[in-house]
């Protein structure tokens, strides 16, 4: 982080109760809502990597998350068509970066965004064309059509509104229910605080590491101001049905297998064994902006506070609020960058249309992928998959020499087939938020008492 960003200071004035160490609710600006409102346009991967750069302070872990993007980040290159490859699911790009950068402050630290320009300086057609792939690209207005070089530039903007009007005040609780500022009797009636009686009103400064304090306690807690305020208990309640919502899965999608290595005595899962496929969709969760995540499981995550913000920009925030509908939609129904989505993703998002800048001005040998594979991972392959996504090659002699340290018999061992398809596969997506054992609360309690042992899910 710049020493700029360790210099911008918010200014909240929060109504508290001092004895119970609560906070009520407090008082924010526009600017403020954008900032805390821009956690949903954040890609799960870019929120593992905040976590990471700021485990120091704050050593908290993202479900299953972390130990999923801990596994890529040691995956051997060679697995991958190309280190941009790769590299894309490390740090994935947002279709809202540009936009961030008019925030106040930015914490998700996105690198400069990146451009397209012709070494010629050829002004025929457009200048500044984003660049998203991992390819190199040839200028169609040159003779000899050069390679297009990438360069980093910061296009200028005077208007510092990103998702809401500036000038607009709201109330946020809590636990992140968030409305316009317009009286009194909407504390009790539309935010449910009650708790009145013995109310104090302080002064409270959020700087940078607050700020991200918000982001990672509003991932694990339900009461994130009062931790950061009063350093009160975390209140970590979450449900324990991690099942998706039926009504976000299609039943004809994309199907892939999975082997699950049990422990019979016990029921227990050791690990799995995946395709490639598998693998690849589940390191598309990285690259899936939080309200995408939201939207995909009808804003019931368990992650509580962020259910409460997108519910409360989906809701409780009436449009006239917004900077106009796109900022609205930005928030509720955010696309994947062009080029991310490969052939393995099964969940129904979208990505951002091509410009026809680069139909226009650039030679695209490929549209999505490196060399046309329409993939990230090379196959076939086979690999290991533990309870909390952590993604190793697969090797027997690993699995054997783990199963005598825990004195496991292999006759005490089985594997359960499944087929993954929408479903199950947005029940995996929801526990890998809060669980680190995300295969067994989405998948071995149901189905470790069916036959028969192939099961479609």
């Amino acid at each position: 982080m710049s020493d700029a960003k360790k210099d911008i200071k918010f200014s909240l004035k929060a109504t508290v109760n001092k004895k119970k160490k609560r906070v009520l609710f407090a008082e924010v600006d526009g600017t403020f809502a954008d900032v805390l409102l821009s956690f949903l346009t954040f890609p799960l991967g870019t929120i593992v990597k905040i976590l990471k750069k700021h485990h120091e302070i704050i050593p908290q872990e993202f479900g299953s998350l972390t130990s999923l993007y801990t596994g890529l980040a040691n995956l051997d290159s060679v697995l991958f068509w190309t280190e941009g490859a790769k590299s894309a699911l490390l740090h994935p790009r947002s279709s809202c970066d540009a936009k961030r950068k008019r925030l106040k402050l930015d914490i998700s630290d996105s690198p400069p965004l990146e451009y397209f320009n012709c070494p010629n300086k050829c002004r025929r057609e457009v200048t500044l064309i984003q660049s998203m792939y991992f390819d190199s690209y040839h200028c169609k207005q040159c003779y000899g059509n050069p390679t297009m070089e990438r360069q980093t530039q910061t296009v200028p903007c005077d208007d510092d509104e990103v998702f809401m009007k500036s000038a607009s005040s709201f109330l946020i609780t809590d636990d992140l229910h968030i409305v316009p500022n317009a009286g009194l009797l909407q504390i009790a009636s539309v935010l449910g605080v009650t708790d009145l009686d013995e109310a104090e009103t302080m002064n409270v400064t959020f700087e940078l590491h607050e700020v991200v304090k918000l982001l990672v306690f509003s991932l694990i807690s339900m009461n994130p101001l009062s931790v950061i305020i009063f350093n009160a208990t975390l209140d970590c309640t979450k449900g324990t049905e991690f099942t998706a919502n039926a009504s976000n899965s299609n039943s004809n999608s994309k199907k892939m297998n999975l082997k699950l290595v049990v422990q019979k005595s016990l029921n227990k899962l050791l690990c799995a064994e995946a395709e490639e496929d598998f693998v690849e969709f589940l390191f598309s969760f990285l690259i899936i902006p939080l309200g995408g995540v939201e939207a995909l499981l009808s804003h019931n995550s368990h992650v509580k506070a962020i259910d409460n913000l997108y519910k409360s920009a989906a809701d409780l925030i009436h449009d006239k609020y917004f900077k106009n509908l796109d900022a609205k939609n930005w928030l509720m129904k955010p696309n994947i960058t062009h080029g991310y989505i490969s052939q393995n993703h099964i969940f129904p998002i979208t990505e951002d249309s091509l410009g026809t800048h680069y139909t226009k001005g650039i030679s695209l040998p490929s549209t999505n992928f490196p060399k046309g594979q329409g993939s990230y991972l090379k196959g076939p392959r086979a690999y290991m998959v533990t309870d909390d996504l952590t993604v190793t090659p697969f090797c027997v002699a690993s699995i054997l020499s783990s199963l005598g340290n825990q004195k496991i018999p292999v006759s005490d061992v089985e594997e359960v087939e499944l087929q993954i398809g929408q479903k199950k596969g947005l029940s995996i997506l929801k526990a890998s938020l809060t669980s680190k054992c995300a295969l067994t609360d989405a998948l071995l309690s149901q189905v470790m008492n069916k036959e028969p042992k192939k099961e479609q899910v």
